[in-house]
């Protein structure tokens, strides 16, 4: 690589892919060319940044740019890096949280230089530069590359105020896993909580409304508090009874929920201090009751 800021390009425009170019816009990093199967995202993120274009193919970006991120989905990026022409030395980068650089054997072949770069953040709903590089203050990074770019992509890391770390292609799996019970599975949490609120016969809109106070204040308490005191429910006061009635009326009312709160109150004792009480144990034993009865 020469002594100039490396243009950069990326393929594939979905939340990550354009919150990701939308950070580093606003860091100053030279975003020069954007591509996405549907041209539409493409051209509105190219608008929104200063020397930016959408081009028409992952051959045009790999063209116009230094270092080229492919943010596609996780399951098309070995395909892409397949389709383009590499120059040698070129910098080439995945964004898939799961998975090493032998994704991108197809551009290593070729003499580019490989990466992956994976902020353990979601981008979700962003539409504004600022608010997209705001979002990653603070978040740590999995950075793997092969020379230089190990370097670059750790700089790219901490200029966005994030923080890297680096990780064994066979962690990355656990690492990517920790990521959807952080997030998307958080959300699929509270989805099973607004259920309930529906059952006693609320609306969606007004279970989230009752829901994201005690969300966030949950969230705060475990950035001041950390875990487990930050660990609130019955089953970690030891309150079998109100375990019990919580179970009878999830499989009553809503039973496709019973095995989630099941997993959950289980893990929840595992996670509690003093857990081998004899409360503990008679919530244990009831959870096998019910777990045996759902066929769990």
């Amino acid at each position: 690589m020469n002594n100039a800021e490396p243009r950069i390009g990326f393929i594939g425009i979905g939340a990550l892919g354009s919150g990701l170019a939308m950070a580093l816009a606003q860091q100053g990093y030279p975003v020069a060319a954007v591509h996405s199967r549907r041209p539409h995202p493409a051209i509105q993120l190219a608008g929104r940044l200063a020397i930016c274009q959408a081009v028409m193919s992952p051959q045009a970006v790999a063209d116009a740019a230094d270092i080229v991120f492919i943010t596609t989905p996780d399951s098309a990026i070995a395909a892409v890096a397949t389709t383009i022409k590499w120059r040698p030395g070129q910098g080439v980068v995945h964004c898939c949280g799961a998975a090493g650089l032998d994704l991108l054997a197809a551009a290593t072949a070729q003499g580019a230089t490989a990466g992956a770069f994976h902020p353990f953040q979601t981008f979700a709903g962003l539409s504004d530069p600022a608010a997209a590089l705001s979002r990653l203050s603070g978040v740590v990074f999995a950075v793997s590359a092969a020379g230089w770019l190990q370097d670059y992509l750790e700089d790219v890391a901490r200029r966005l105020g994030g923080r890297p770390v680096q990780l064994t292609d066979a962690d990355r799996p656990l690492y990517h896993a920790a990521a959807v019970l952080g997030c998307g599975y958080l959300a699929t949490v509270l989805q099973a909580a607004v259920a309930l609120w529906q059952a006693a016969g609320f609306s969606p809109e007004q279970a989230i409304d009752a829901l994201l106070p005690l969300s966030r204040a949950t969230l705060e308490n475990l950035a001041t508090l950390g875990l487990p005191a930050a660990l609130t429910g019955p089953a970690v006061r030891g309150d079998a009874a109100t375990v019990q009635a919580h179970l009878q009326a999830i499989a009553s009312r809503r039973p496709e929920l019973t095995d989630l709160y099941l997993t959950l109150t289980a893990t929840s004792l595992n996670l509690a201090a003093g857990d081998n009480s004899q409360s503990a144990e008679n919530i244990r034993s009831l959870l096998r009751q019910y777990a045996n009865t759902s066929g769990g």
